[in-house]
C-alpha cells in the first residue's frame, strides 16, 4: 500500500498543495504565494512545504505550467515563471528533500488526466480538455494515452490562430481566454474592476455590452469545439477553468453548438461536458502521473 503523496500545483499567483492517498482523498490543503525572484527562492518555498509533511509522505507529485518533459523531469518552459525555463525540477527538488521521489507534469495535462481517470471523461477512450483562465490550456487523450507531440506542445491551444485573414496573427488566448474576454468588457465599460463573476452577472441582467462580448465568446468556443471534433473526434470534450463553475458558461456554449448544428455543414454535434474537479484537478492529475510512474495504474 502506498503512503500519502504530497501534491503541489504551481500557479502564477499561488502554489497550492495537499496530501493525497490511494482513494484520491485530498487533505491538509493550503497555499502560499508563488515566488518570482529566482530558482533558489522557488526551491526554498517547495522545501518548506515538504518539511511540514516529510514524515507522512513517500513522494512529491507536481503540476506545473509550461512545456514539461515528464520522463526527464525537466521544465523546458515555465509559462510566466520564466526563471524556471530549462530547470531540472525533479532532480533539484529531490536532492533538497532527502532524495525523495518527485514527478512533474504540465498543469493542463494534469487536469486532463484527472478528468479522464476520475471525472467527466471517466469511461472514455479519448477526450480533449480546454481549460480557460489567463490563457487557454488543454490536453488530448487518444486511445487511453496523453498526446504530447514531437516538441511537447500537443494540446496547447493558447497560440492557435483564431483569424485566418492575411497578416492577422491574433491567437486564441490573446482574444478569447477568460482574462482577455473580461478585459474586453472592462474596456467597453471603462471599468477595470469588473471580474469574471461581474461579467456573468451583467450578462444575466442583459447588459448590452456584456451580452455582445459574452455571446461572441460563447460562439467562438462552440466553433472550436466543432474544430476539435473534426481534428480528434474524441468521445467527449471537457471544458474547465474557474469560469466553468458558473453553469451559464456551459449553457451558453451549448446554445451556440445547437445553432451551429442547424446552420453550418458539420459532421456531428460534439459531446461537451464540464470538468468535474475544477480547482483540484491539477493536484489529482499530478498524483495520477506519480501513480503511473510507479506502475500503480494502467
Amino acid at each position: 500500500m502506498m503512503k500519502k503523496v504530497l501534491v503541489i500545483d504551481i500557479g502564477g499567483t499561488f502554489i497550492k498543495y495537499g496530501l493525497i492517498d490511494t482513494s484520491y482523498q485530498l487533505t491538509c490543503q493550503g497555499k502560499v504565494s508563488t515566488p518570482y525572484e529566482n530558482k533558489e527562492h522557488f526551491l526554498d518555498t517547495l522545501c518548506d512545504i515538504y518539511k511540514i509533511f516529510q514524515h507522512e509522505i513517500e513522494g512529491i507529485a507536481i503540476s506545473a505550467p509550461g512545456a514539461i518533459d515528464v520522463q526527464q523531469g525537466y521544465m523546458k518552459t515555465a509559462g510566466m515563471l520564466v526563471y524556471l525555463n530549462g530547470f531540472h525540477i525533479v532532480e533539484e527538488l529531490s536532492k533538497r528533500c532527502n532524495n525523495i521521489k518527485v514527478t512533474v507534469e504540465n498543469d493542463a495535462r494534469s487536469a486532463t488526466l484527472c478528468e479522464y481517470k476520475l471525472g467527466a471523461g471517466k469511461g472514455c477512450d479519448s477526450l480533449v480538455s480546454i481549460i480557460f483562465g489567463s490563457g487557454i490550456g488543454g490536453g488530448v487523450i487518444l486511445d487511453g494515452k496523453l498526446l504530447y507531440g514531437k516538441q511537447i506542445i500537443a494540446g496547447e491551444f493558447s497560440p492557435i490562430f483564431c483569424n485566418m485573414n492575411a497578416q492577422d496573427y491574433t491567437s486564441l488566448a490573446s482574444a478569447y481566454s477568460t482574462l482577455t474576454t473580461v478585459k474586453r468588457l472592462q474596456d467597453r465599460k471603462c471599468d477595470d474592476t469588473i471580474t469574471g463573476e461581474d461579467m456573468m452577472r451583467l450578462y444575466r441582467q442583459q447588459d448590452k455590452d456584456a451580452v455582445e462580448v459574452v455571446d461572441e465568446w460563447f460562439e467562438v468556443v462552440a466553433k472550436w469545439c466543432y474544430n476539435i471534433d473534426c481534428l480528434y473526434n474524441p468521445d467527449c470534450i471537457c471544458i474547465g477553468g474557474g469560469i466553468s463553475l458558473d453553469p451559464l458558461f456551459y449553457e451558453g456554449i451549448m446554445k451556440y453548438i445547437d445553432i451551429i448544428k442547424e446552420k453550418a455543414y458539420v459532421f456531428r454535434k460534439p459531446i461537451v461536458k464540464v470538468c468535474s474537479y475544477h480547482n483540484d484537478a491539477n493536484l489529482l492529475g499530478a498524483y495520477l502521473t506519480y501513480q503511473a510512474s510507479s506502475g500503480y495504474y494502467k
